[in-house]
């Protein structure tokens, strides 16, 4: 199969208001006055762009929509509302189509003054709250490729699973459990019998060369997390007729067109490459890993330089930047040190409260008291061995909750983990110290306010 020529993407991209703070509303629930008034100027914007139309509509959940026809007249975007934002979804494109497509909705974005992230005021960009998926498949059931070879749909969710650097370092801030693209090992009791059952088959296919179609793969996963759970990543809680589409939920909002193609040009690496495997992967149990050793910045990073050589991705730079946005510098404050360098961590958040109108999520709780850092320490001298004490108001840090995952290239990187943040306790303090306990720089953060002190 020529995948490249075959496989459609279509997306569900977030936008917010740059001051999204100022209307708590517009965040918090899925319909406001304000929201409604930005969608009506971002269908307006796009008409205009495409020199097409729109018209008002409800979408499958009753609630309002635009749907935006070109200049041919045939519907090109759908601008919707998200608990967390704007949503626009669009219609399949090949992968060599997508950045002339994509390119109007940024223009229609910046005139309507939208933007594909969320400020904070330690600044920081980060993602908008909202879902951002992908969805693969073809323009037509002849030319989708997880029908027409449905062993390539097992091998890409195995692939996923198995390789947290294609998933974490691109995701939204929703990590972990009660999140919008949870793994199967993030899901509890019935994740893992998902990965069971998804293991059993595999034994079967690999061992007894038991054949399937997609309908016996449809049919198969109906009762796992993959399939009923819409939160799942990845998700083929739409491999059913008509379209039988896999649905990637992990993704954060993308901040330019050549953003969109660099992670559907990566899809379409995977898929090429795993074309050539004879076999299907069995899904790994990381266990306590996971959300350790895998949701640190240069672990995620050297694992995903490797797989992207042997994908042969030429652009393997250009994906820095998705990285650089999930695990940020802070330099925030005063007296920002130079040999200790801090970034903000990932962590699962932990969730207070949930409001559904009906089956419906319209708005999450989440304890914001607790914190992951990752610090990194530079050797400058190389005759020095430099050691390190973490002190939050006196007090050193439990060192249950200190790791140093890895010393390379004369940096070493230290992560702390699910710090939470007492009232009484503000203020970190890093001490670096070498072996003769001589201090060699120490700095001051405030853990609340995320800024040096």
């Amino acid at each position: 199969m020529n995948i490249k020529k075959m496989i459609t993407f279509g997306f569900e991209q977030t936008f917010t208001i740059e001051n999204w703070w100022s209307e708590q509303g517009f965040v918090a629930t899925s319909d406001t006055p304000l929201k409604r008034e930005k969608m009506h100027e971002f269908a307006k914007c796009l008409a205009q762009i495409l020199n097409g139309r729109y018209i008002e509509s409800v979408d499958i959940y009753n609630h309002l929509q635009y749907e935006i026809f070109d200049n041919l007249d045939k519907i090109s975007f759908y601008v919707t509302m998200d608990p967390g934002s704007i949503e626009v979804k669009t219609i399949p494109k090949y992968l060599d189509e997508i950045v002339s497509y994509i390119t109007p909705l940024f223009k229609a974005a910046e005139m309507a003054q939208m933007v594909t992230y969320r400020n904070w005021w330690y600044g920081i960009k980060s993602g908008t709250e909202g879902g951002c998926h992908i969805n693969m498949g073809g323009l037509s059931v002849e030319s989708n490729p997880f029908i027409k070879d449905p062993s390539l749909l097992l091998k890409y969710l195995a692939f996923f699973h198995n390789n947290p650097c294609i998933h974490y370092p691109f995701m939204g801030p929703d990590v972990g459990p009660g999140g919008n693209c949870q793994r199967m090992d993030e899901q509890g009791e019935d994740g893992l019998k998902s990965i069971l059952k998804f293991n059993e088959l595999i034994e079967k296919i690999n061992k007894k060369n038991l054949k399937v179609s997609h309908i016996d793969i449809e049919k198969y996963f109906l009762d796992t997390t993959l399939s009923k759970e819409k939160s799942s990543e990845p998700s083929i809680y739409k491999f059913k007729n008509p379209n039988y589409l896999v649905e990637d939920r992990a993704q954060e909002s993308l901040r330019s067109p050549y953003e969109f193609y660099l992670v559907c040009n990566l899809r379409v690496k995977i898929l090429e490459y795993l074309q050539k495997k004879n076999e299907i992967d069995y899904l790994i149990d990381f266990k306590n890993t996971l959300h350790e050793k895998y949701l640190s910045s240069n672990v995620l990073w050297s694992n995903f330089v490797d797989l992207i050589k042997l994908l042969d991705v030429l652009e393997y730079n250009d994906y820095y930047r998705f990285f650089e946005r999930q695990f940020p510098f802070l330099t925030f404050g005063e007296n920002v040190p130079k040999i200790i360098k801090i970034k903000e961590g990932k962590r699962p958040r932990v969730i207070t409260d949930i409001k559904k109108r009906g089956d419906i999520v319209v708005s999450k709780t989440i304890d914001t008291s607790y914190k992951r850092f990752e610090i990194i320490i530079e050797e400058i001298d190389l005759n020095i061995n430099l050691d390190f004490k973490l002190i939050i108001n006196g007090n050193e840090i439990n060192k249950e909750n200190i790791s140093c995952i890895s010393i390379e290239n004369q940096k070493k990187y230290i992560v702390i983990y699910d710090l939470k943040i007492l009232d009484n306790e503000q203020i970190l303090s890093i001490n670096l110290v070498d072996h003769r306990n001589n201090n060699i720089e120490e700095c001051f953060f405030h853990l609340r306010d995320m800024k040096f002190l």
